[in-house]
């Protein structure tokens, strides 16, 4: 696992964690998580018939309930949870575990980011997923899909791909308006860069402008993406301070 050397102010204002699930039998990993849950999710956790897919979720809100309750003098399983219209997670209860967070998980992989100054969003994804990648002229902006066809080696065209995929999931969950925004109403400039720039391109859009992003590689095989209006996140060129989250359990 590749871990970053933190940066700055940025970076002690963000955490970012990372955790592998087991695509088989749960391990510790799995066994602690899941004690940390409520009923609710547990049951939840059991709807899904893929092993791979329930470790999945019961790591990703393991590590929710454990990374926001360290702060906030509780016991993991006291949270309380909510749900926007459009689907964006968030703690009501206790006061002082509210705090802005997302999570991602793809196979073998959980990313969950906190920030303490600002809306957060991410995603990760496998490099060896199975993608289409005709998709993105269906769904994204045409810059975005010129930068995708010029090049011209399917394995790169693959890995940009995913990458403008990261990069706008997690745009629209920071934002919390979720797939009710078409993924063509926005678009990314600089995409060779880390540090790619966000172009809205509908008048609805206008107050996300200026928020920031930035490509990254969680883990050796993973490319991830997080959106955050974080002032100083977005005024400045950061590391992330990425950390395993195997040391807490």
């Amino acid at each position: 696992m590749s871990i970053n050397t933190a940066g700055g102010e940025s970076a002690r204002a963000m955490e970012v964690w990372v955790a592998s699930p087991s695509s088989g039998r749960g391990t510790i990993l799995e066994d602690q998580c899941q004690s940390w849950l409520t009923d609710g999710e547990r049951c939840a956790a059991t709807r899904l018939k893929q092993l791979s897919s329930r470790n999945q979720h019961i790591v990703g809100r393991g590590m929710v309930r454990r990374l926001l309750s360290r702060r906030a003098n509780c016991k993991p399983s006291d949270l309380v949870f909510e749900c926007s219209h459009n689907g964006k997670p968030s703690v009501i209860a206790p006061r002082s575990a509210i705090r802005p967070f997302n999570i991602s998980h793809t196979e073998g992989l959980v990313l969950v980011a906190l920030s303490d100054r600002g809306e957060i969003g991410v995603d990760v994804e496998s490099l060896s997923r199975r993608i289409d990648i005709h998709l993105a002229e269906r769904y994204f902006a045409k810059p975005e899909v010129d930068y995708i066809n010029s090049w011209h080696d399917f394995h790169c065209r693959s890995m940009a791909f995913i990458k403008v995929w990261t990069l706008k999931e997690s745009f629209v969950k920071a934002t919390g308006l979720g797939l009710s925004i078409p993924l063509s109403s926005f678009s990314f400039e600089v995409l060779d860069s880390n540090r790619p720039k966000i172009k809205v391109l509908s008048p609805s859009l206008q107050e996300y402008a200026d928020w920031g992003v930035i490509s990254f590689s969680p883990a050796e095989g993973y490319l991830g993406a997080i959106s955050t209006n974080q002032i100083n996140f977005v005024a400045k060129d950061v590391q992330l301070g990425i950390q395993d989250f195997l040391s807490l359990v």
